[in-house]
């Protein structure tokens, strides 16, 4: 009986660690998209002839 929890708790663990790395990860895209959305307005702010 221990070695069946054993395995609940690896499979259970091997489900949710994919999880937890990609909701830890929003932040940091979510910063990073905005930074790029701000490098392209200045872009087309300093450079409008090579703006599309």
């Amino acid at each position: 009986m221990s070695n069946l929890g054993q395995l609940v708790a690896g499979v259970a663990h091997e489900m949710n660690n994919p999880v937890i790395f990609i909701y830890g990860q929003i932040v940091h895209v979510n910063q990073n998209v905005l930074d790029l959305f701000n490098l392209i307005e200045i872009y087309q702010t300093y450079s409008p002839e090579f703006a599309a």
